[in-house]
């Protein structure tokens, strides 16, 4: 396939237009690095966290960004038929997909396994962190909303629901303090890296199911050079239990959230309210032994782990977007991570 080969102009939603996207930075056989050096000689302005934001997000860049992308891929005698594909969609010209009707969250009674989670769930689109774009009005009223530094509700801000069994009275939580929660030798709270033992040249960050199943951002394994945005922290809660965070320039802060139904179960995606009492949201680390900052992520409750989705040696490419997920503990490396503070620049 080459650039020219693909059609903007078929898009039939966002979601579809940077899918094309992708295949159009695929077919360049550039780098982001690459990307932003190709756009800095032609006089463009495209950072590679910007590029690597577009590819990630379920919703249309700026006309400027997609402008810059598309020239810096080789395909600058398109931009205008990408430009007027943009237009077309960000008008509404497309048919929107209907709300998943919402259902009862399900009470589980027994221990929790790879397939079964505890924790209560509320399954409507809105909870998740990168929902499906909302209309202008919305857009404009939210962007008033994070003018008052009020975007998003924090797990302090409204946590109306019963405490959990694991927690106690008094307990503070702060994402910045650099105090750790519980047990000593658990991480220190704050900004951090969380590198696959095995590839530690890569991290934690959003990326998309290569199944194409689940449209909705989740973690995977990328390059640390390209890993951000969004931001990773962690947050002590409470007896030794964190919120892992992402924040996102655009998206504000949500947690990473194990999810619970098909497609996608298991694998960990954003919510962007976070509660103290949702399990489903909590992750305590068992240091290895194997190395100072080396641990087992596992969630509050059940025999599991954190893990990527490939297990064997060969999947630990540099450039493969793995994802994580939360399976049975086995001992190996591909459940074993690395907490750190992020690299200086």
């Amino acid at each position: 396939m080459t650039t020219g080969d693909l059609r903007p102009d078929e898009a039939a939603d966002p979601v579809a237009f940077v899918d094309l996207l992708r295949q159009l930075k695929d077919a360049s056989r550039l780098t982001y690095r690459q990307l932003e050096q190709r756009a800095a000689a032609a006089g463009d302005v495209l950072a590679r966290s910007t590029a690597a934001d577009v590819l990630r997000r379920s919703t249309l860049p700026r006309p400027e960004v997609l402008a810059a992308f598309v020239r810096a891929c080789g395909a600058g005698d398109q931009v205008d038929a990408w430009l007027r594909a943009r237009d077309r969609l960000a008008d509404g010209a497309y048919a929107p997909t209907s709300p998943a009707p919402s259902r009862p969250p399900t009470e589980v009674t027994g221990p929790a396994s790879a397939d079964v989670l505890v924790g209560g769930r509320p399954d409507e689109a809105g909870s998740r962190w990168f929902a499906r774009p909302a209309p202008l009005a919305l857009l404009a009223v939210a962007a008033v909303l994070a003018a008052l530094g009020a975007w998003f509700l924090r797990p302090d801000d409204d946590d109306r629901r019963p405490t959990a069994p694991q927690a106690s009275a008094g307990t503070s939580s702060s994402a910045t303090t650099g105090v750790s929660a519980g047990p000593s030798s658990g991480p220190k709270g704050g900004p951090a890296e969380i590198r696959p033992a095995r590839s530690p040249q890569l991290c934690l960050t959003e990326g998309h199911d290569r199944t194409g199943e689940y449209p909705s951002e989740v973690a995977v394994q990328r390059r640390c050079t390209e890993a951000t945005p969004p931001e990773t922290y962690l947050e002590p809660v409470t007896a030794g239990l964190y919120f892992i965070k992402w924040n996102h320039p655009v998206q504000g802060p949500g947690c990473l959230t194990i999810r619970e139904a098909d497609p996608a179960r298991n694998l960990l995606e954003p919510w962007k309210e976070c509660q103290k009492d949702r399990e489903i949201q909590l992750f305590r680390f068992e240091p290895t032994g194997s190395a100072p900052t080396a641990y087992r992520i596992r969630p509050a409750r059940g025999d599991l782990c954190v893990g990527l989705r490939d297990d064997d040696a060969a999947a630990a490419s540099a450039d493969a977007p793995i994802e994580a997920l939360v399976e049975p503990c086995t001992g190996g490396a591909d459940q074993e991570f690395l907490i750190a503070a992020p690299a200086a620049g």
